[in-house]
């Protein structure tokens, strides 16, 4: 992609999801993909002039180190209110991006909460703390997993995928999973 053409993508990507959504805004537009070649300032002013225009009501960054997360609020002018990140017991190096977030009051969205499609089955079998605890309270490892994941800010919202109904409840039910000081030290320390 031409280095100058991203921010114009952005505007054009939101102009085709407005007319294919058929609303006058979009509710979260989340920036996913900076493009290395593209000065992420350059790009984040596009989503700014996006809500400045109303055709956004919320923006959101993705794959954000601390110092991207400080530029693009201060660039949208305090109006940042979601970090999407991937985020896993297999992948914690977004821990101070996460920290940064709940001093910010911004949603912090984990992606890939459970490892992935591919690995999310063998979580408990991958990470033995998640398996040790869910047989104590007699859920899933995944369950442990989502749970130990909310109970580390209330900026956390996870996002699971799943593919089946039962996981869906599954996941769901993590937000009444409570775990004890210890449980949540232990899955840390794993």
């Amino acid at each position: 992609m031409d280095p100058r053409r991203q921010p114009r993508h952005l505007k054009e990507a939101c102009e085709a999801s407005l007319r294919r959504l058929g609303v006058e805004a979009i509710g979260l537009y989340q920036f996913h993909r900076p493009d290395p070649r593209v000065p992420y300032a350059d790009s984040v002013g596009a989503v700014r002039e996006l809500l400045d225009e109303g055709k956004i009501l919320a923006a959101g960054i993705s794959n954000a180190d601390p110092d991207r997360i400080r530029l693009a609020n201060d660039i949208l002018g305090g109006r940042l209110v979601s970090v999407q990140n991937q985020f896993s017991p297999a992948f914690r190096s977004s821990e101070p991006e996460l920290r940064l977030c709940d001093e910010l009051g911004i949603a912090f969205l984990p992606w890939s909460p459970l490892g992935g499609i591919s690995r999310a089955g063998g979580l408990g079998s991958a990470h033995a703390p998640f398996a040790r605890i869910a047989e104590r309270h007699g859920v899933s490892p995944q369950r442990v997993c989502l749970a130990w994941m909310l109970a580390k800010s209330p900026v956390v919202v996870p996002i699971p995928g799943a593919s089946r109904p039962e996981t869906i409840r599954d996941s769901a039910a993590a937000t009444e999973l409570v775990l004890t000081a210890e449980e949540l030290a232990e899955l840390d320390a794993a």
